[in-house]
């Protein structure tokens, strides 16, 4: 509910329908600080006139009433196409009178295959049947339920892969340059570095968090993904922690690795990566 001060005339808000405002929309009221419910959405003037012995003075302001019901602004996926075992980007966006829930589904024909609860996912296709698949976002809240028009996406099946072996390199050491900011990601290009062919798909490397200051982890993934925020490795202050990884790269192409560091406050955060073997499609 949203109040004013009646001696000091009256303030521009949003109301959603259906929910009480601070002054009669209808009708008159002599109270101070009144309230009404709007039965329509859309602009609505309200009128407080202010009286004394010496006259009156109407203050007219508009109360802009909002559309409770849920509504999908956007929807969309970063790929068209992909292979089996690659994740598929999702995100959206909807409007309406909060809260809002957001779940993807992802059909294949008529058949429900996965709900992915979010405005923005990852579908991940590992084990998924190559085919056709159609995506919708649903949009909820206590007024009703909306859905986007449906989205396709091409899964291919997934060539095989041979594995070649590399003499142990590193492709990165931010100890020399700058350490990994949190909430930043830092894209590596590994192509034609360590012997890493372009059309590489994944490495088989170490990856090693060197004496930080701060917890928190560390998220390796392809470098033309957005954002993402599983851990690859975690880490604790002023400890070094290694871990062996498969890192998927880049699906465009270019053998990108994007390297994401989530902790709270100031510290340093150093990131080593030692390569010992890449994938490539099988001849």
């Amino acid at each position: 509910m949203y109040r004013s001060a009646a001696a000091r005339g009256v303030v521009s808000f949003v109301a959603w329908m259906g929910l009480s405002a601070s002054l009669l929309a209808q009708g008159t009221s002599t109270l101070q600080n009144p309230t009404a419910t709007f039965s329509t959405f859309g602009p609505h003037e309200v009128t407080l006139t202010v009286c004394n012995p010496w006259g009156c003075k109407p203050i007219t302001k508009t109360v802009n009433v909002l559309d409770p019901r849920p509504k999908v602004l956007t929807a969309g996926t970063l790929f068209s196409t992909v292979e089996a075992g690659q994740a598929v980007p999702l995100a959206g966006s909807g409007s309406g009178q909060p809260p809002l829930g957001y779940t993807w589904r992802v059909y294949q024909g008529t058949s429900l295959v996965k709900e992915l609860p979010g405005a923005s996912t990852l579908w991940p296709t590992g084990g998924v049947a190559p085919g056709l698949y159609t995506l919708v976002l649903s949009v909820t809240n206590a007024s009703g339920l909306a859905e986007s028009l449906p989205k396709t996406v091409l899964v291919t099946a997934a060539p095989p892969l041979d594995f070649y072996t590399v003499e142990p390199c590193r492709v990165i050491d931010t100890r020399f340059s700058s350490p990994l900011g949190s909430g930043a990601a830092k894209t590596v290009n590994l192509a034609d570095v360590c012997g890493i062919p372009p059309n590489a798909r994944a490495i088989a490397a170490n990856v090693t968090v060197p004496g930080p200051t701060v917890s928190g982890s560390v998220s390796l993934y392809p470098g033309n993904y957005p954002l993402m925020v599983t851990g690859t490795i975690n880490f604790a202050a002023g400890k070094t922690i290694a871990n062996n990884a498969t890192l998927p790269l880049s699906t465009d192409g270019l053998g990108t690795l994007a390297a994401l560091a989530s902790y709270s406050g100031t510290g340093r955060v150093d990131l080593v990566i030692d390569v010992a073997g890449y994938y490539v499609p099988a001849p």
